[in-house]
């Protein structure tokens, strides 16, 4: 055996241990914690329909445990098959709320359908943790498309709109609550 050749495979061993102990997972709280990132707007007005904005949100975020998403099958069990319960008492289906502000003669206020129905933007994102499911850290870019019709039920082309988010894990922990700029609909 090539004593040089021992030394050398040695000193390699010891240099990926060292490395390795350099990379540990970053510790994040397991209650979801997002940052705004950006709002933007695209523009669809199909020959003779009423025009729709699709807002584009994105969010920077960061979970613990990485338990963010809900599944088709998650759904279907409790306690996010509940019809009530949640953030806006819609039940545990929804894991992204989405509040509007609308511009006002210069003052936002908070917009609630004509039915007095909060939670109406509420949504779901899929799961974006791996398929084994083992808990780990989780950190990125969380992307969510919002269609609006702006043919004056309820939103006209010039409102102007910002949006309060938040969004919830499968431990039922809700994140902060993050602020959107504004945006004018149908521009």
């Amino acid at each position: 055996m090539n004593p040089l050749r021992t030394l050398a495979a040695a000193a390699v061993c010891l240099v990926g241990l060292s490395l390795s102990s350099c990379l540990n997972a970053p510790e994040y709280p397991e209650t979801p914690s997002i940052d705004f990132n950006s709002l933007t707007m695209v523009r669809n007005k199909p020959a003779g329909q009423t025009e729709i904005d699709t807002l584009k949100f994105a969010l920077d975020f960061r979970d613990g445990d990485g338990d963010l998403g809900l599944s088709d099958e998650d759904i279907k069990v409790a306690p996010w098959n509940a019809t009530s319960g949640g953030p806006n008492n819609r039940g545990y289906s929804y894991n992204y709320f989405i509040q509007p502000y609308k511009k006002v003669n210069g003052i936002f206020v908070k917009f609630i359908n004509a039915g007095g129905v909060a939670g109406e933007y509420d949504g779901r994102f899929l799961r974006l943790d791996d398929t084994d499911g083992r808990p780990a850290p989780l950190k990125g870019t969380l992307n969510y498309k919002l269609p609006i019709n702006i043919d004056g039920a309820p939103f006209f082309p010039g409102d102007v709109l910002k949006f309060e988010i938040s969004i919830m894990d499968r431990a039922l922990h809700q994140s902060n609550v993050i602020t959107t700029s504004e945006i004018t609909l149908g521009r």
